[in-house]
């Protein structure tokens, strides 16, 4: 299961996952990203992964078109902080 939270300030917006970014909650945190679409109007967007309990391939995945799209991940949970490092070195070779 997962819960899927927007909030947002003059500065940036914040996409808050609490659960598993697994299986088909992937599909529906995909579709919150798109429905966010140009709605950030120069904002930084922030994914943040605090919350977030186990992230599987298809999950690593959607995080990495995030981080392409210009969004920041952020947690302070050691596994979900390797994931996030991962992602930006594979980011950084490309």
């Amino acid at each position: 299961m997962l819960r899927i939270t927007w909030n947002s300030n003059e500065q940036q917006m914040t996409l808050k996952l609490e659960g598993e970014l697994a299986g088909p909650w992937v599909d529906e945190t995909e579709r919150a990203w798109s429905d966010l679409g140009g709605t950030t109007l120069g904002k930084q967007v922030m994914v943040d992964l605090e919350d977030v309990s186990f992230i599987d391939a298809e999950g690593r995945k959607l995080l990495a078109r995030m981080l392409d799209q210009g969004a920041e991940l952020q947690s302070s949970h050691l596994m979900t902080k390797y994931i996030i490092g991962q992602l930006k070195q594979a980011e950084r070779k490309l």
